[in-house]
């Protein structure tokens, strides 16, 4: 296996277990809190062995959280300290396990040419359209038009707010990974006709997951692996932990089949446990 380089933020989210979202000027009760790191390239790089998770570390009480947590993980990180403030994200959970986020982006999105430039090479760069909404992470696109290597991207929620990225992206012809809504956004169409019409843009791999029901990947032609039905105690991060896993199994040249298998298994873990990690 290769190692692969994890692009993507990292961090502090602060939970908090609600019966339901409050409506405005409501005040709810918030039955649990937590505090844990988070973030997509933290989740990504958590499902992906022998991945390098590398982002912007900043100041303040939420910066110093961040850098704590990631030396207590058993994962291979290169987050430079800068000294802009870190943000913080925090998350609203239901007791069906579904998650509501309000996040205040700080020094963890910001990256920078010369935080990029001290990079090892490695066959594959993990990318999050999250990032690629602040205009100074255009740096990271350039980054990927030089190096030339295999780019695995996921677009995220707000594809509308990065339509102009979305089209520079696909130039580098990534592999993709999304769900079902972000793909019908993106594309404004049913989301199997979304997948090949990415696929007839980039040539290179789509992989869309449909929540309970399982994912899709399609390459030529569609491959669907169902899940295995759970009960959900909080999906936060189960996106960011099926890409993890997809693109590890990519980079172990699993067919198809095995790597949604896997994929799946990895986000069905991620979504069962109590736990408040992005």
């Amino acid at each position: 296996m290769s190692e692969k380089l994890i692009l993507a933020s990292c961090t502090c989210d602060v939970i908090l277990y609600v019966d339901h979202l409050p409506l405005t000027c409501q005040d709810v009760k918030v039955k649990k809190r937590e505090t844990k790191i988070g973030g997509c390239g933290y989740h990504v790089a958590k499902a992906c062995e022998q991945s390098l998770l590398a982002c912007p570390c900043g100041t303040g009480m939420y910066g110093e959280f961040v850098k704590q947590a990631l030396l207590q993980e058993d994962l291979s990180f290169y987050c430079p300290q800068v000294l802009e403030e870190n943000g913080v994200c925090f998350c609203l959970i239901e007791p069906n396990g579904e998650r509501t986020f309000m996040a205040n982006h700080g020094a963890e999105y910001h990256f920078s040419p010369d935080i990029l430039e001290d990079l090892p090479e490695t066959e594959w760069v993990y990318v999050s359209g999250i990032d690629l909404e602040e205009k100074q992470n255009h740096c990271i696109i350039e980054y990927l038009k030089d190096k030339k290597r295999n780019v695995f991207f996921s677009p995220g929620p707000r594809v509308d707010q990065i339509s102009s990225v979305l089209e520079e992206m696909l130039t580098l012809h990534p592999v993709l990974h999304m769900n079902k809504e972000e793909c019908e956004a993106w594309t404004g169409q049913e989301f199997k006709k979304g997948m090949e019409m990415l696929w007839q843009k980039t040539r290179k791999l789509v992989i869309v997951t449909d929540a309970a029901r399982g994912s899709y990947a399609y390459d030529h032609k569609l491959v669907y692996v169902p899940a295995q039905p759970v009960r959900s105690e909080n999906v936060t991060g189960a996106g960011d932990t099926h890409a993890g896993s997809c693109l590890d199994g990519l980079s172990q040249n699993l067919d198809l089949e095995t790597m949604l298998e896997r994929a799946n298994q990895k986000a069905k873990e991620k979504i069962t446990k109590k736990e408040g990690v992005r």
